[in-house]
């Protein structure tokens, strides 16, 4: 009995280290493919690279079309998985 008990308790600390060492156990991440930013007026299409969100309202985007960096409030912007229609943006990001 004791064994047991021990051996779930080394399971849920080994879990839990997991889980906190962003070894993704669990897909806690996203994929996120494209991302429409309003730039101005303009709604743009870009490819995401990699992304990353904050506490704050902001998104972090590198995109694959431009190789940008491009740090942006959540209310500025829209992250798809899929390409979007047309629709949703007036261009696409050209490099």
């Amino acid at each position: 009995m004791k064994k047991a008990v021990l051996l779930i308790l080394i399971l849920v600390v080994l879990f839990t280290f997991i889980s906190c060492g962003n070894l993704d156990m669990f897909d806690a991440n996203y994929t996120m493919g494209y991302i429409v930013i309003q730039e101005g007026e303009h709604y743009v299409l870009h490819t995401v690279a990699s992304w990353s969100d904050s506490e704050s309202d902001s998104v972090t985007v590198t995109t694959a079309c431009c190789n940008n960096y491009i740090w942006t409030s959540v209310n500025n912007a829209t992250l798809y998985r899929d390409k979007p229609s047309g629709r949703a943006y007036h261009m696409e990001c050209g490099g």
